[in-house]
């Protein structure tokens, strides 16, 4: 009956957050450390950063939660899930949001290649052979054994993404097959697999959280992950970053927002388990549910994690090698600052009243 409520309310969430200026999250009241000199830092008013809103595991909804924005003077502002076909570099460019906060490396690039000037001033997941960053899965009783099977059978997306179609069509094409052999059927976050349970699809791309909860089930098994596509932590890199206009405009707010998130990481790393209880906080989920991502504990972006996406794009035509360049997309100009020692110690209190 739980894993029925879980899909049912999974279901629901993906409608909801859907909507136009659909706000989420909590924060904590705890006591923060010293302020690591980012936006503001020290004054009683925070500057405000209004990004989409984020219904899988991440590091955002931990900095907010922890009060390491609040540190550096920021806010956050949830503005609602992305709506199908916009793109947070659109939304960048309109003015909707200040930040992107969901873009592996060729998001950015072919945001850049359309015109807009997004770029990536820090980093979120990697690749992780225990805390894998995508999952294929299957029905339990699937004769579907192999990635391979993929041509000539439905597989669940959630959009056209370098790391959902993407990765399945440099698979099929490495392999040599078809890469466009495969059927992709684009569903709303949360309910890809709901729909493979039903028979809807036959295999699922499945992302933390949803893929944990969806084994736990017992209804579905793994077949494939990325780690074993690729074993390489680059291959996951998620970016974070803004517009070359707010950059040039607010540096101490950029500034800060490294900052927070390079804490963020580092803490989600060495507490998983505390962790899945803010982001399940966030979503209202069961922690033991959770699978999770892990995440990139460099300080500056690897140069040599960008070019394993470029490799991965340009060997599925996202563009032509030459049309854009790896330091196109990329700075390191904003390096985070050291860790707090009080970060050893410090533990979520819970969702605020």
């Amino acid at each position: 009956m739980k894993h029925v409520k879980l899909w049912a309310w999974l279901s629901a969430l993906a409608l909801l957050l859907a909507l136009p200026g659909c706000a989420g999250g909590t924060s904590a009241e705890t006591t923060p450390p010293a302020s690591q000199g980012g936006a503001q830092a020290g004054g009683d008013e925070l500057f405000t950063l209004r990004m989409i809103t984020l219904t899988g595991f991440n590091e955002l909804n931990v900095a907010d939660a922890l009060g390491f924005f609040r540190d550096e003077g920021i806010q956050i502002e949830y503005i609602g899930a992305l709506s199908k076909g916009v793109t947070e570099h659109q939304l960048l460019t309109q003015g909707e949001v200040d930040v992107f906060v969901q873009s592996h490396p060729p998001v950015v690039a072919q945001a850049r290649l359309a015109g807009m000037k997004s770029i990536a001033v820090t980093t979120g997941i990697v690749d992780h052979e225990e805390y894998t960053h995508v999952r294929y899965l299957v029905q339990k009783d699937s004769p579907i054994q192999s990635l391979d099977d993929a041509v000539g059978h439905k597989v669940a997306i959630t959009r056209i993404n370098p790391c959902e179609d993407g990765y399945v069509k440099y698979y099929l094409k490495t392999r040599g097959l078809d890469p466009e052999g495969a059927e992709f059927v684009t569903l709303e976050s949360g309910t890809l697999e709901q729909s493979l349970m039903q028979g809807l699809v036959d295999i699922t791309t499945s992302h933390p959280p949803f893929a944990g909860a969806a084994l736990a089930t017992g209804e579905v098994r793994e077949i494939f992950n990325t780690w074993e596509m690729f074993g390489s932590p680059g291959a996951g890199l998620s970016t974070r970053g803004f517009s070359e206009a707010f950059i040039q405009e607010h540096p101490d707010v950029v500034q800060g927002f490294v900052n927070a998130l390079y804490r963020a990481r580092v803490w989600i790393n060495n507490n998983i388990e505390e962790a899945q209880a803010i982001v399940a906080d966030f979503l209202d989920l069961d922690p033991a549910d959770l699978s999770s991502f892990y995440f990139d504990e460099n300080k500056n972006i690897d140069p040599t994690y960008i070019e394993k996406w470029f490799e991965i794009s340009e060997e599925i035509g996202l563009w032509a090698p030459g049309d854009i360049l790896p330091t196109d997309i990329y700075t390191n100009d904003f390096v985070p600052a050291d860790i707090p020692e009080s970060d050893a110690t410090l533990h979520w209190e819970g969702a605020a009243a």
